[in-house]
């Protein structure tokens, strides 16, 4: 309480309320929380003239003023039509343009755009009056970078006209058609990422193994009139536009750059980085190797090799792409543990690979931090932050190593970062005060076993928590047999294929995996119940009670009951319990065994499935489903949105509302479709 009410009080009332312990001041303390919500609440009411700093239920008031069309609002808030409202008078003074046209789809889809005006890509023959030097008929098989771009939004090649209509996405190449070209997949930051070493010379940027593309760091564009490029886009690096413009994508210590490679604590100089082919030449082998003093890079699998082997630790930045804030990753997750840390903090620690000497509450290692958390009292409330994007080896798979979870406590292991905060102390000026958290900028690698044991007694009414927050794992994730209350595993990805969990018998356990990647999730009975809220489970799902919200699952599921909705359960469903529970816009194969279905896929009359654009881990565009996937899929949710762990992104809903302001910005006599643009190799710019 800051006890602003209380000093105006005369000294003499003070003192006589401090020796009778504080009554009246408590009083006021509570008259004072209400006069601060009372000002707050006439500020908000200020800021809500603004469409900068309205609330977000002001946004449509404020858009029906200017006559602002479509405002479809966002039931899970993952985008917003703030942008729209804001720039419609810029829009209708540049009313036609193709610069308009990207805009508008990006504020009201939230994702990158390129409008093409097709009628300008195609093959005319030209009056001798007027010669278009730069639309040849034929394309120029010498200028690889021309080519790299066939295909692309940003491809200059001429072709043929097409008669198809452009508003089903068939028809491309005609005089009133427009193009605007949506990426859906998002490009994703990690720095002081460990790589995996296959050797003494060559590493993987993946900290696991695995190929995988690198993404550019999308370039923020200039203003309403700038058209969008290839390096303002996330899309992957390909090794010529690497090659050829170097200086752009590989960076200086001191600038955000999309790649760069450390020996240590330096960053190697861009001089000694050659790109080049790694694919495999079988073997073992990689097709090139590095020169003598140089560093080898290939954005395309995203692998390096050193001419000669580093004399320190390896660290690299890097961008990977995927399809949204799912799964372990560097964005922003305050939303997930706003209610875990609502109850306060008893004990916190950090984790990082070299913690400051000065700084006994930063350990080196996981382990350490778990041991000093085994020894609070029951009813702690601990946190512990991840620190980096480094491989931590997670060796708690003994009885003294191990997570203990008491009566009544809870522990939170969260990837972010443990700000420092002026304390006013001349001697101490910085210190980080428990609590603190921000869980965003890092995806640590967990390498190896965590096991958790809840100790509270059988009869406990309060048995203990653990919550585990944008991690990825590769391993093992192990409940021993005990008394744990709760396992929520949020933002986080258990290695499909590779991470195993299992679970012993712990009678009231509840465990919940929320924008959770993972294989095989089969504890069976040894649980008391299983949710998945927006979760990918690349395997088969067995619990007792079984309550699925807006996910995908690629294996088998079994359970005794089972909750759905808005769900793709791509293998046989099993339950046993038919008569209750229900299975609710969702995707269930035909000859599953499952509860009331209530407007389910597929039907008798409708023998639909589910298209992904890819089942690989690892992909971009894992899980998501392809454009070509049928409506009754793709739209088939209770809010006619798509089935499956993306339902939440509101996909659907972002086109429709760009659908329903295009009219009004086209120009007369022009077509428009809506395209997602392809997951090309990197483009020239």
């Amino acid at each position: 309480m800051s006890g602003r009410l209380f000093s105006l009080l005369p000294a003499v009332y003070r003192l006589r309320d401090r020796a009778q312990g504080d009554p009246l001041r408590a009083l006021l303390a509570v008259i004072e929380g209400e006069i601060v919500r009372v000002e707050r609440d006439i500020d908000q009411l200020y800021d809500n003239w603004f469409i900068e700093t309205c609330d977000a239920w002001v946004v449509p008031y404020i858009g029906d003023l200017l006559g602002a069309r479509g405002l479809l609002a966002s039931k899970t808030g993952t985008f917003s039509q703030r942008g729209y409202v804001a720039n419609t008078l810029a829009y209708r003074r540049r009313k036609g343009t193709a610069a308009v046209l990207e805009q508008l789809a990006r504020d009201l889809t939230g994702w990158p755009a390129r409008a093409v005006e097709f009628f300008a890509l195609l093959a005319t023959t030209q009056h001798v009056n007027h010669v278009r030097l730069q639309a040849p008929a034929t394309v120029d098989v010498r200028r690889a970078a021309a080519l790299e771009l066939v295909g692309t939004p940003f491809e200059t090649a001429m072709h043929t006209a097409e008669v198809r209509h452009i508003d089903n996405g068939r028809g491309t190449f005609d005089i009133p058609y427009v193009g605007l070209f949506l990426w859906r997949l998002q490009s994703h930051r990690l720095t002081g990422v460990t790589p995996h070493q296959i050797d003494a010379r060559r590493f993987t940027f993946d900290p696991t193994g695995r190929t995988t593309a690198l993404f550019d760091v999308p370039a923020t564009e200039t203003g309403l009139t700038h058209r969008a490029e290839p390096f303002s886009v996330p899309i992957p690096l390909s090794r010529r536009a690497l090659d050829r413009d170097l200086g752009r994508y590989y960076g200086t210590p001191d600038d955000v750059s999309s790649v760069r490679i450390h020996v240590g604590p330096a960053v190697q100089p861009i001089g000694q980085i050659v790109v080049c082919d790694l694919s495999d030449a079988g073997g073992g082998q990689w097709a090139h190797d590095a020169p003598a003093g140089k560093i080898a890079l290939d954005p395309e699998l995203g692998r390096i090799v050193f001419g000669d082997p580093p004399a320190t630790g390896v660290s690299v930045d890097f961008a990977y792409g995927f399809g949204g804030d799912l799964g372990g990753g560097p964005y922003d997750r305050r939303a997930a543990i706003t209610d875990v840390m609502k109850g306060g903090t008893t004990w916190q620690a950090g984790v990082m690979r070299d913690p400051p000497p000065d700084q006994t509450q930063i350990k080196a290692t996981l382990t350490d931090a778990v041991a000093e958390w085994n020894q609070q009292p029951a009813g702690s409330r601990g946190v512990i932050v991840l620190m980096d994007s480094r491989t931590h080896e997670a060796n708690l798979d003994t009885p003294q190593t191990r997570i203990t979870v008491p009566a009544g406590s809870q522990l939170l292991i969260v990837a972010g970062q443990w700000p420092e905060e002026e304390t006013g102390d001349p001697l101490r000026p910085l210190a980080r005060p428990a609590g603190r958290v921000a869980p965003k900028e890092v995806r640590p690698h967990l390498k190896g076993t965590i096991e958790v044991a809840g100790t509270a007694p059988a009869t406990s009414p309060t048995p203990g928590r653990l919550l585990l927050d944008g991690v990825l794992l590769e391993g093992t994730l192990r409940v021993v047999a005990g008394q744990l209350g709760e396992l929520a595993v949020t933002h986080s990805t258990l290695l499909p294929h590779v991470t195993t969990f299992t679970c012993q018998a712990n009678p009231d356990l509840t465990l919940t995996f929320s924008r959770t990647i993972s294989g095989d999730l089969m504890p069976g009975a040894s649980a008391r119940a299983l949710a998945l809220v927006d979760a990918i489970v690349d395997g088969d799902v067995e619990a007792h009670a079984l309550t699925v919200d807006s996910s995908t699952i690629l294996g088998r599921t079994t359970a005794q009951i089972l909750e759905a909705s808005n769900t793709i359960c791509v293998g046989r469903v099993q339950v046993e319990r038919q008569q209750v529970g229900c299975v609710r816009f969702s995707y269930v194969t035909l000859d599953s065994q499952a509860p009331r279905r209530f407007h389910c896929q597929p039907t008798l009359a409708t023998s639909v499935g589910p298209q992904f654009a890819s089942t690989t881990f690892g992909d971009p565009d894992y899980a998501v489903l392809a454009p070509a996937c049928p409506p009754e899929i793709g739209g088939g949710a209770d809010d006619e949105g798509e089935m499956g762990a993306w339902h939440w992104l509101q996909a659907p809903q972002r086109v429709r509302s760009l659908r329903l302001a295009l009219d009004e910005y086209l120009r007369f006599g022009l077509e428009a479709g809506i395209f997602f643009a392809p997951q090309q190799p990197r483009m020239d710019h």
